[in-house]
């Protein structure tokens, strides 16, 4: 009712109030809202392939489901297994509206009878004699019918009371064996099971889907027919806006260029090309013919399942939002930016993400979004909040710099996107320096102690006049076991003049090796140092500016990069 107003979801509770002043808002129960959408889970689940397991579940009022195969088991039902009586079990009372015989001055005709001048949808299909029809129609005080229409719905079995919200019609239902058929009897049954009504598209795929389930809504649905022909003329005059991640942004876009429909995307192919990325070409070309990848449906790959078990679409990101009175207080700020933090973590579960990323509705109805990827995954709720409240510091100080104001929020975001689950961070998870180098020297050292006891090195002072520098050096002398005695010579570099313990010959040609290469190293970089620089005094080209050469462009830059 409050749609008819112009209402509309996460709209801000004063504008509807100015929008709607009759406009009841009820605080939301997200533990019910659950319980509810379980409940329609479980009726879904016995017409989906592959059981509730099967189901792609969106959100808690979204979910897409397969029924090829129930389709192909219902055309042999007899009519009994196909008859549902309005109530939610067999001894509980009929979910029937009462309402015209609690109001002896009107009829049941008065809550089915709309006014011919009326905006609200489509009269009610089916009507009484023509005799009830001419009476004057005396709808309930506190809502005549020539305002709005009393009647939810366009079917017949379905429709409900808008003041009850309770069926109209009586008795048992017996519904058919084609689609349309078994989702309207899904759609009965989840009425019966939870009192809510629902929507619904029939489509090839879930992009035709829903789009369809948009076009018969509240309490409606639509079929599209699986031909190539019925697919396009259903997609082809529908606005862009239609299309599930077509938004205001993109949509603006496009009706620049001359895009405002479905076949627009088409004609306008060319433009798109040169404007789009190839991501987004890629898309609108599926969407002009009415292509979705529905590898779930088909029975396609390995199904993805989320953290409740089911199967559901690869969740990449995950957020959660409040709004709240216009605030301006950097402490509360900080206090609800933490509030999020901790439901955030408490919804991710098994999964750890990268990127933080703060959403900021200011008083003046402006989004900002910032972004910042942490070095490590993480599920950490002090990892996540630090990153957040350094997001939202810098904000402060930037409105503060720009506007010289303070920040004013309204809405505040915290999303953590990059999801992987727990068991697979170590695959995406990048070594940093410190542990390479432990585990090499870990590797080197084997099975002994890596620790080096302070009896078994000291360090020398080395005066290197070449640097201008004193350098401590560490020398580590792993000091010989008894048994590795008896196997050791005692030997004396030639050039360090050094006394070693030395097994062999080959440990001896190692010593000599390193010793060498440093004195080399040594004399080289003195001579560097020491040797005279060249004299440019007596140079003829002192002073006399040389003729600048002009620059030539003998080809493209990569023409000087090999690549093999």
């Amino acid at each position: 009712l409050a749609r008819r107003y112009g209402v509309r979801p996460a709209m801000p509770g004063f504008l509807g109030k100015k929008l709607c002043p009759q406009l009841i808002i009820v605080p939301p129960d997200f533990v019910k809202y659950t319980e509810v959408s379980r409940l329609v889970r479980s009726v879904l689940g016995e017409y989906c392939d592959g059981g509730a397991s099967g189901l792609v579940v969106m959100s808690l009022d979204e979910v897409y489901l397969n029924i090829t195969r129930h389709l192909m088991e219902r055309a042999g039902w007899p009519p009994d297994r196909r008859t549902y009586w309005p109530r939610v079990t067999p001894k509980t009372p009929l979910l029937v509206c009462r309402c015209a015989k609690n109001n002896k001055d009107s009829t049941v005709n008065d809550f089915l009878v709309t006014s011919s001048t009326s905006n609200s949808p489509s009269k009610f299909p089916f009507t009484s004699s023509d005799k009830d029809s001419s009476k004057d129609s005396t709808a309930s005080p506190s809502t005549p019918s020539s305002i709005i229409s009393l009647v939810v719905g366009k079917d017949e079995a379905l429709a409900t009371c808008l003041l009850c919200g309770m069926l109209i019609k009586s008795g048992p239902r017996v519904f058919g064996t084609s689609a349309e058929e078994a989702v309207r009897e899904m759609r009965f049954r989840i009425f019966c099971a939870t009192k809510l009504t629902c929507s619904a598209g029939i489509a090839p795929n879930s992009l035709i889907a829903k789009i369809a389930s948009d076009l018969n809504k509240p309490n409606g649905q639509y079929l599209v027919e699986s031909t190539l022909e019925a697919v396009e003329a259903f997609i082809s005059p529908l606005p862009i806006r239609k299309v599930p991640g077509i938004g205001y942004v993109t949509e603006c876009n496009l009706k620049a260029f001359g895009v405002e429909r479905i076949v627009d995307l088409w004609k306008r192919r060319g433009s798109l090309y040169h404007l789009a990325s190839p991501t987004a070409l890629n898309y609108y070309m599926r969407i002009t013919l009415g292509h979705c990848e529905d590898e779930w449906a088909n029975g396609e790959g390995a199904p993805v399942l989320g953290f409740s078990g089911q199967r559901s679409a690869c969740q990449k990101s995950m957020s959660t939002e409040r709004t709240f009175q216009d605030c301006s207080d950097p402490d509360i700020l900080q206090a609800k930016c933490r509030q999020l933090c901790i439901s955030l973590v408490k919804d991710m579960k098994e999964a750890h993400g990268k990127t933080v990323t703060m959403k900021l509705k200011l008083d003046t109805f402006e989004v900002r979004t910032r972004s910042q990827t942490l070095p490590d995954y993480t599920c950490s709720t002090e990892i996540i909040f630090q990153c957040a409240s350094e997001i939202l510091k810098d904000e402060a100080k930037a409105e503060l710099a720009n506007n010289s104001r303070a920040l004013t929020l309204r809405l505040m975001g915290v999303r953590i996107s990059n999801l992987v689950p727990s068991a697979m961070c170590q695959q995406f998870r990048q070594e940093t320096l410190e542990s390479a180098f432990d585990r090499g020297f870990k590797g080197a050292q084997g099975k002994e102690n890596c620790e080096v006891p302070a009896s078994t090195y000291h360090i020398e002072i080395q005066d290197t006049s070449i640097l201008k520098t004193t350098l401590p050096t560490l020398v580590i002398e792993k000091e010989p076991t008894a048994k590795d005695n008896s196997n050791c010579s005692t030997t004396v570099c030639p050039v360090c003049s050094k006394e070693l313990k030395l097994k062999d010959l080959e440990q001896m040609n190692d010593h000599l090796d390193t010793c060498l290469s440093r004195q080399t190293v040594l004399e080289a970089v003195q001579e560097t140092f020491t040797s005279p620089q060249p004299s440019t005094s007596n140079s003829p080209s002192v002073g006399v500016k040389r003729p600048v050469r002009p620059a030539s462009f003998d080809g493209p830059l990569d023409k000087y990069f090999k690549i093999e």
